[in-house]
């Protein structure tokens, strides 16, 4: 079973898949090499401005919904000026969360002592697995 399989498996079932992004058609609001967090979503949920995982002809692809026409979603990534050809409902796979956490992690580290170091990790990892 390949990646696009295992992510569309997965998120079918139910479960948020995380994965490193690759691309730059996002960019800035999802830079290449970025983790991204999708969780499986109903497509009544969703709503003009989102950041969804859908299948695309080239692929699976995280772009920003434009456009909602009843069962017909036109998305765009963000450092494209064109659209992305309609999707339907069903082409939709999850709504994506990107974690956050450049190069501030690494400065907020080298302030503390020891101790501090390993609270500071263990409240992060906190927070990236709720965000």
């Amino acid at each position: 079973m390949n990646f696009e399989n295992t992510v569309i498996d997965l998120l079918g079932r139910g479960l948020s898949v995380r994965f490193r992004a690759s691309g730059h058609s996002m960019h800035p609001t999802i830079r290449c090499g970025e983790r991204m967090h999708v969780q499986p979503v109903d497509a009544s949920a969703l709503s003009r401005g989102d950041v969804v995982l859908a299948r695309h002809a080239r692929g699976l692809t995280a772009h920003r919904i434009v456009r909602i026409d009843g069962t017909r979603i036109t998305t765009r990534g963000d450092n494209c000026s064109d659209n992305d050809p309609e999707l339907s409902t069903n082409d939709i796979l999850g709504r994506v969360k990107i974690a956050r956490a450049r190069g501030w992690v690494r400065r907020a580290l080298t302030n503390f002592s020891r101790r501090g170091r390993r609270l500071f990790a263990a409240a992060y990892v906190v927070w990236e697995s709720v965000f």
